[in-house]
């Protein structure tokens, strides 16, 4: 389904964050010694993009799936927003189990969002919301 222009720039962080997972997957030491600095990257990179990228969905998207009776979308999706702020400040203590866990986690909502919450949100799902407005 084509994007609305409002949700299209949403659409490509999480294209930037599935590409986040995925390098994460891939970097995975096997060598212990080289895990704070995978560690180090992930977390830096939510704090610069995916931290924001939270912030403007909580704040536009999440009371938009309320307004159209989705809290259950919405919850879903703070819990997940959570968990993963979760999982990347645990990474202060880089181990092995938390980096996967947390590419484990950023590729399941990624998949969330874009297969279920953003179908709900584009014009033709069967909703009346405009998503313009978001």
């Amino acid at each position: 389904m084509t994007r609305s222009p409002r949700l299209i720039h949403l659409s490509h962080e999480h294209a930037s964050a599935l590409k986040l997972a995925l390098a994460v997957r891939a970097l995975t030491p096997d060598d212990p010694s080289a895990l704070p600095a995978v560690a180090k990257r992930i977390r830096d990179t939510f704090e610069r993009e995916l931290m924001a990228h939270f912030d403007e969905e909580e704040r536009h998207v999440l009371p938009r799936l309320e307004t159209i009776g989705r809290a259950d979308l919405a919850e879903r999706t703070r819990k997940d927003h959570d968990r993963l702020r979760e999982l990347a400040a645990a990474l202060e203590t880089p181990s092995v189990d938390g980096v996967r866990a947390f590419a484990a986690a950023l590729s399941a909502h990624v998949a969330f969002e874009e297969n279920i919450v953003w179908e709900v949100l584009e014009p033709g799902a069967g909703m009346s919301f405009d998503p313009d407005a978001i």
